[in-house]
């Protein structure tokens, strides 16, 4: 008995002491880690619309995103979420970091911009004033149509400029206000891919940050952190619904009217559209710009120019004299490269008095399969046939428990099946549809050849 009461009060003071070097606190507040985690919802889908079949089925508040996770080709898989499960991952920003918001098309949203320029085809251009003057322009735009008051105190600027291009992002945070859909917008028609605050693209180092100039800052609240704020603000489909939620609308139909009427008296006069900054293919700028960026020199695009009978893009380089002619690069003239859409190839012809003179033009190149009709098209059938096959192909994915440094699981776990809307996009395109009919290397001059006079001509005026 003697025993057990001295091995008892030795336990007792071995207690004692450890609460001497660890005291309790003066108030208990249990801890529930499990509790602490928002609920767990999180999908993931190889396809765009297996996300959104997922989305009707939930009775949650779920949204779609989009996550890239493959350099070079810019792959991407869906994310289904919520708001709050997706920011309890994301905001350490140790994973997850190339993330897009996917806007529906036929979502009511936020008036927002996406803006760039190339900074070395512009340099005299000053970016800050530009938005500045943009954000004057459309505020005053919204009082004049639907009498909504709006200032740059309501417009989240958001910047992820590089050293070659100037690029933007502007939400409009107006109260109680939203439009009806993308459409209604004018911005976009389809399910818009839009990167998310903090993440940067695959491959790159410049992520989406609060602008310099930005003059919007969110209500606080006790229990939403800033950081969470500024997050949910510059999330094009987060609208709060309420009874005085006004939502605008836009006549479209008499907007495409104005525009059908400018192309078809633009290709009367002269059979070509032309511009200075982005073509109606922003795909197949950013290829001809990864053309003459290489090698330390730095080039850009001047002008471009369209002719509608040809199917041409006709790109004026600035900044950029190797010729394939030659071998090397000229003393003072430029180049110009053309891309045929009807065949997909492109090629190179100069300013140079000697080369015209030889009436030089390169090899025709394939364009690359990222903005090649033909891939897509091939890409469709072969899932289209596999699809048939197996259609358990797909399938969700297990919430994130594996979580790694670029994106939610392992590359092996995806396909690379390539979006049906990016494959709708391109088959759209009116001017792109005859491409699939023609041979990929079957064109190179012959009758349909521009005479090097008329392109001239053209990038001279």
């Amino acid at each position: 008995m003697e025993r057990k009461w001295e091995a008892k009060l030795k336990q007792i003071e071995e207690r004692a002491s450890r609460y001497e070097k660890k005291p309790l606190p003066s108030v208990y507040r249990p801890r529930l880690s499990k509790l602490e985690e928002p609920p767990s919802i999180w999908k993931l889908f190889h396809r765009q619309n297996q996300a959104f079949n997922f989305v009707k089925s939930c009775k949650e508040d779920v949204h779609v995103f989009a996550l890239e996770y493959k350099v070079g080709n810019g792959q991407r898989i869906y994310l289904v979420t919520t708001y709050a499960q997706l920011w309890f991952y994301y905001k350490s920003r140790k994973n997850l970091l190339h993330c897009y918001e996917v806007i529906p098309e036929n979502a009511v949203c936020k008036l927002y911009f996406d803006l760039e320029f190339n900074k070395l085809a512009n340099p005299e251009a000053d970016g800050k004033k530009m938005v500045a003057l943009l954000i004057e322009h459309v505020c005053k735009a919204l009082q004049e149509l639907y009498r909504v008051n709006c200032s740059p105190e309501d417009v989240f600027n958001l910047d992820s400029s590089t050293d070659e291009k100037f690029s933007r992002h502007l939400i409009f945070q107006l109260r109680d206000v939203a439009f009806k859909d993308n459409i209604h917008v004018g911005v976009y028609t389809r399910n818009r891919n839009f990167r998310l605050y903090k993440s940067s693209k695959i491959g790159k180092q410049v992520a989406l940050e609060i602008a310099e100039d930005n003059r919007f800052f969110p209500e606080q609240s006790k229990n939403i952190s800033e950081e969470n704020q500024y997050f949910l603000s510059s999330l094009v489909s987060n609208v709060r619904f309420s009874d005085t939620l006004r939502i605008l609308t836009c006549d479209t139909s008499q907007n495409e009217q104005k525009r059908v009427e400018y192309f078809n008296s633009t290709s009367t006069k002269a059979g070509n559209i032309e511009g200075f900054h982005c073509s109606p293919y922003p795909e197949i700028d950013q290829f001809v710009l990864s053309l003459v960026n290489k090698n330390g020199i730095k080039g850009g695009i001047r002008h471009w120019s369209y002719f509608f009978p040809e199917e041409l893009l006709v790109y004026d380089i600035c900044k950029y004299r190797w010729c394939r002619n030659i071998g090397r690069a000229h003393k003072s003239n430029n180049i110009m490269i053309l891309v045929d859409l009807k065949n997909e190839v492109w090629y190179q012809k100069c300013h140079d008095p000697v080369c015209k003179a030889e009436n030089f033009r390169s090899d025709c190149f394939p364009l690359p399969a990222e903005v090649s009709l033909l891939y897509l098209l091939k890409e469709e059938e072969e899932f289209t046939a596999a699809e048939t096959m197996n259609s358990d192909t797909g399938s969700a994915q297990k919430p994130p428990s594996g979580l790694s440094s670029e994106g939610a699981v392992s590359d092996a776990d995806w396909d690379d099946g390539l979006d049906e809307t990016d494959f709708v996009e391109a088959t759209e395109d009116a001017e792109l549809a005859e491409a699939a009919e023609s041979g990929l290397f079957g064109y190179c001059g012959g009758e349909e050849d521009i005479p090097d006079e008329l392109i001239v001509q053209v990038l001279r005026e």
